[in-house]
């Protein structure tokens, strides 16, 4: 399974994001993210950003495995419950990235 993440907007309009493939992950971190992926139920969360507040934190997850690519899109305000444990997982190996990357 690999993972994509990217977290962008907010004040500063600093990019971060981090990418992971589980097969070249250790056993016990690849599991969790696994879980993690498999709790958020990314299918459901779909594409969910607010119209309200230009300096939201966007946060992007593209999860590509078993023949298929699911997306993720929400804001700061639209995180719904069972993705925070995924985002927070996400958002402490994020590293700065270019706007391009």
């Amino acid at each position: 399974m690999k993972i994509r993440y990217r977290q962008s907007g907010g004040f500063g309009g600093l990019v971060l994001g981090s990418d992971f493939d589980t097969q070249s992950m250790s056993p016990g971190e690849a599991g969790e993210l696994e879980r993690l992926v498999k709790q958020a139920d990314l299918d459901k969360v779909g594409v969910k950003k607010s119209s309200r507040g230009r300096d939201l934190t966007n946060y992007e997850i593209v999860v590509e495995g078993h023949g298929a690519t699911t997306k993720a899109a929400v804001d700061d305000m639209t995180i719904p419950p069972q993705l925070q444990p995924l985002l927070d997982f996400l958002k402490r190996r994020a590293s700065a990235r270019s706007v391009d990357d």
